[in-house]
């Protein structure tokens, strides 16, 4: 036990990010005070642990780096012009990123490797911990509501739960069709079945639809690895866990919402744990029995329906999205240095004579960074993601990952979610030894306390 936890402390920065995405994710769009407060403390970490960094020749991506600076720098100004400081805008919680990103630096490739599994596991307790929430609320309360979990939000709770699940799908063993006990791997299978199933439970179709965004790239990457029959057969092995997961997370919401006996969503919890418990085993038999996993993944049709069935205003939703974005474009060149201010486009919106949508985001990162920070804060938001694309995604999990959250950014507001932005940021934009550039321990030392600065000054703003 002593020697295990030594271990672990030898790996103390994995811990402090892994706990301040763990903060992030509570926080939703962020609280800049608490924000600040954690970007003291990591920036706190980034001073002691630099001269170790810079001695392992640890190196960044300028570009990611850089166009994370500038983006905050310019939503930092955008902010000063609506409001005379850069705390109240989105820089005073934004400015936690390019800190995380500085200090996943410092990990080896071994480190990021675990910070990945934490992440992974992460997303998979925080989608049990919806379903507990979920059956608690109905059996308190008698109604069934689309499931929001930690994040406060079911559209935000359905793309971390699909980002999660893709981590996972990088990370996971390969011991998988072994029939020796193990406990520990039982338990880890589990956590899929409980993303999948709590996925069902928030009704998000753009996080389904971003879901079978990855699922296509991960395919694409097994076709590009093994050739075309693999790669169906993987689609059918993904396609039927994907089916029964999600269904079986269907029946306990419809089990809880279309019956007038809520209780009757507890035969149905104690149906979901025991296909999370033979998870595994349910893995094995998709890999040997690969026309079984087709004939399953045949259902899924059905499930989507199912999904679509249950909640019919999807559609309508996804149209006045479109209109949304449409009205967002009409401020885009208002003000195109520094845009129109951080939240200044839902009081445009109530007053404008188009449809009043009653949200603070655009559902779509780009125009509405583009509406209210500025054309050069939207440009170097496209530069992160292209560069990310074009030299960070070096494994199929991580560009379906990616590609995932891009989908699913430019459909909902999830890049302003503290939590998913660093989820994804965390396990995509690895930096490593064989490219980019190497600091000295000045400039990290620098990096870092001009950081710390900027966050004393956001908690000073708000102390004073």
């Amino acid at each position: 036990m002593g020697g295990g936890f030594w271990r672990l402390i030898d790996h103390y920065i994995v811990l402090c990010l892994f706990l301040a995405l763990f903060i992030l994710t509570l926080l939703g769009v962020g609280d800049v005070r608490t924000v600040s407060l954690l970007g003291l403390l990591l920036c706190a970490v980034g001073l002691v642990q630099a001269p170790a960094v810079a001695a392992a020749g640890a190196k960044i991506d300028c570009w990611i780096l850089g166009s994370l600076l500038a983006y905050n720098l310019l939503s930092a100004f955008s902010s000063w012009v609506t409001f005379g400081n850069i705390a109240d805008g989105y820089a005073g919680c934004q400015l936690i990123w390019p800190l995380l990103y500085l200090l996943l630096a410092g990990l080896s490739a071994d480190e990021q490797l675990w910070l990945r599994r934490l992440c992974a596991g992460f997303a998979g307790l925080v989608a049990l911990a919806g379903i507990a929430q979920f059956c608690y609320a109905v059996l308190t309360t008698g109604n069934a509501r689309r499931l929001a979990g930690l994040l406060g939000n079911p559209n935000a709770l359905g793309i971390f739960l699909v980002v999660g699940w893709l981590i996972w799908q990088g990370c996971r063993p390969k011991s998988a069709s072994s029939k020796q006990p193990n406990l520990a791997l039982n338990l880890w299978f589990a956590l899929e079945a409980f993303m999948l199933m709590a996925l069902a439970l928030t009704l998000s179709l753009g996080s389904f639809l971003a879901m079978a965004v990855g699922i296509l790239i991960l395919v694409l990457g097994r076709k590009a690895e093994r050739g075309c029959s693999a790669a169906v057969v993987y689609l059918a092995q993904l396609l039927a866990k994907a089916t029964f997961g999600v269904g079986t997370g269907l029946l306990l919401y419809l089990a809880a919402a279309r019956t007038d006996y809520s209780w009757l969503c507890l035969p149905f919890l104690l149906y979901a744990l025991a296909v999370a418990a033979g998870w595994r085993d349910f893995e094995r038999f998709l890999l040997a029995k690969p026309k079984a996993a087709v004939g399953l993944a045949a259902f899924g049709g059905l499930v989507a329906a199912g999904l679509v069935l249950v909640r019919p205003s999807s559609l309508a939703t996804f149209a006045e999205r479109l209109q949304m974005m449409s009205n967002g474009l009409s401020y885009c060149w208002q003000n195109p240095l520094w845009g129109v201010g951080p939240y200044q486009w839902r009081g445009l919106n109530m007053q404008d004579a188009d449809k009043f949508f009653n949200t603070w985001h655009i559902h779509n990162a780009f125009i509405h960074v583009w509406v209210e920070l500025g054309l050069l804060a939207a440009v170097a938001l496209f530069i992160l993601a292209v560069r990310i694309c074009l030299k960070h995604l070096r494994q199929p999990a991580a560009r379906a990952e990616f590609g995932a959250f891009l989908t699913h950014s430019m459909l909902d507001t999830s890049f302003f979610y503290l939590g998913i932005t660093a989820l994804v940021l965390l396990t995509v934009a690895q930096p490593s030894q064989t490219f980019g550039l190497r600091l000295s321990c000045w400039v990290w030392r620098l990096l870092f306390g001009l950081l710390a600065l900027l966050f004393a000054w956001n908690c000073y703003c708000f102390v004073g």
